[in-house]
This record gives structure tokens, sequence and C-alpha cells, in this order.
């Protein structure tokens, strides 16, 4: 689940997107990257027929994970095979043959299907967060040097209480079964700026080392994704989510 790729400059910047499972953690890996989805939110539970729900992350078109509820249980799916407990983001980020390279736009077009039977609200939250070589955050730089650069926002409403490390996207309107949302991201990008801490230094034979301050660092996007019913849409919404849908406009 860990493979670690060297990035530019001696510099080695792991990447991760992933969501976080309400019931099962997806993960995947591509240079330390991870991948997991949450599927639907079980927290409403008055009046809803759950067993024809189900959500898809799709990346740059094609199907990362996928659970649906299907005669009274889950069936998942992911790209690394129907058994495996995780699925692989980013394999196809950075061109065979090239390197991780800072100020680099890349291209990342995540959405959601609807994969169930039923229609449905989803809700997409975005983590943005630095790790030390320990796994520790790294406080010290900020989650807006990683640009997950975000998409059609006509259709994506923000929530309220959005903050550099969390982004909460709200689709706008129901997703009706077996269709797709708009692209909520179509780019991935981590700041040059990361480089501009070094210390240089030569030794008697004239051997110069340049070490990076934050070599080592990783930078984490997570993607948590999930769907509540369109039945008693606004009481569901507002159990499951703690919104009020009417007032974020998106019912």
């Amino acid at each position: 689940m860990k493979k670690k790729r060297k990035a530019s400059h001696n510099r080695r910047v792991t990447y991760m997107l992933l969501a976080l499972a309400v019931l099962m953690l997806l993960g995947s890996a591509v240079g330390s990257t991870r991948a997991a989805l949450t599927y639907y939110s079980e927290n409403y539970t008055a009046e809803i027929t759950v067993s024809q729900i189900g959500v898809t992350l799709l990346e740059n078109g094609k199907e990362v994970s996928r659970r649906d509820y299907k005669k009274d249980d889950w069936e998942q799916e992911t790209n690394a095979g129907k058994d495996a407990a995780s699925g692989a983001l980013l394999q196809e980020m950075v061109p065979e043959g090239e390197e991780f390279v800072l100020n680099k736009t890349y291209e990342e077009k995540l959405a959601v299907r609807n994969s169930g039977s039923i229609d449905e609200y989803v809700r997409v939250r975005i983590y943005k967060y630095w790790t030390d070589q320990d796994g520790k955050k790294e406080t010290s730089l900020s989650p807006d040097m990683i640009d997950l650069h975000l998409a059609n926002t006509d259709r994506w409403v923000q929530g309220k209480t959005n903050s550099a490390e969390c982004t909460e996207l709200y689709y706008k309107g129901i997703l009706p079964a077996g269709e797709e949302t708009k692209l909520f991201a179509d780019t991935i990008r981590v700041d040059g700026k990361l480089a501009e801490s070094v210390k240089i230094e030569e030794d008697e034979n004239h051997v110069i080392t340049m070490t990076y301050e934050y070599d080592g660092v990783e930078f984490h996007v997570e993607v948590e994704v999930d769907a509540v019913q369109t039945h008693n849409a606004q009481d569901a919404i507002r159990s499951a989510w703690g919104v009020d849908a009417s007032e974020l406009g998106i019912l």
C-alpha cells in the first residue's frame, strides 16, 4: 500500500488522495498515495430505504472505488480488483519516465457517480495537510500550497464552515441513479515555494550539498464522499450532514 517515488531535487515529496469510509477504508498507493471512499451516510435512519443506494468515485473518467447496497449486503469493487481492500489513485498523474515536479499542474479530474438505483444527494469533503517523515502533521506548511483546483463551482456549493485544511462541497440538485456529477476538481499542483528554503554546504572536496528544509515531507489530499436519499430530503440532510439544505440552496 505504500510505494515511494523520489521527487526532483532529491526531495521526496509524496502525494495522497483519499476518501475516508464510514464502514470501510479503501486505500491505494502511487508514491505513497492512498485512496478510499465513503459511500453513504447512515446517520439518518427514519423512513429511509438504503437497499438500492450506492456511489462511485471517478478519477479522470475511470472508476476507482464503488460500493452499492444490494440484496441486503454491500457490493464493492475497486480498480485493484473486486476482493481488494484498496483502489489506486494518481497512478497516471506523473507520466511514465518522469519525476514529480513542484509547481507543475497535473490533471486530476474527480467526480462522483450514482451507482445505485435510487436518486440521491451528494456531499464531498476535501482535507489538505502535510506530514513529516514520522507521519506527524507538519503545521509549519500551509495547506494552501496543495492546490487541488476546484471545478464547476456553480454546481458544487461550498459549506459555511470551510477552512484552509477542510473544504466541504455539496452537489446542487438531485443526482439521478446512473448519472455522474460535474467534476469537483480538475487539476492538482504543489506550490514551488516549498523549494525556497534550502541549505547549501560545500565540503573540502568542493562537493556541494543542497538540503531542503522540508526534505521528506508528504502532502495529503483526502476526499470524503457520501450520499443521502431524496425521500424527506430536508430532514435527511439535516440529520446526516447537520446543515440546512434550503439555506445552502442545494435542493
